[in-house]
């Protein structure tokens, strides 16, 4: 990716993750007003809520180049299908572990 494109690209992801991050402010909202069957599929949808914006954030790490991430480093075994489990998939745990040391860096600097 030339500069403009990854500009171009990481505003995107920006937008996408902010609007990813209220989609899922508002699941939770709305998951903490019902029950029963409503809320097995309220909470699956936060679920891949989360799951999304942790992807998107992984991406943005790896577009800017601050990490050289590959799935196979984060899952050896991965599967080349999507987890369908009801659970976070363990690629986005994994994810989420590897930009945690990032986003405690980002907050020392600011500080």
């Amino acid at each position: 990716m030339d500069p403009v494109e990854r500009k171009l690209f990481l505003a995107a992801m920006a937008e996408a993750a902010k609007l990813i991050r209220q989609a899922h402010t508002g699941l939770q909202r709305a998951r903490s007003q019902c029950h029963g069957e409503i809320y097995e599929h309220i909470d699956l949808m936060c679920t891949r809520a989360y799951e999304l914006q942790v992807k998107a954030e992984w991406i943005q790490h790896v577009a800017v180049g601050d990490a050289k991430l590959t799935l196979a480093e984060i899952d050896p075994d991965s599967r080349t299908a999507p987890d369908r489990r009801r659970s976070v998939d363990r690629r986005i745990a994994a994810m989420r572990k590897q930009l945690l040391p990032k986003a405690e860096a980002e907050t020392e600097r600011s500080d």
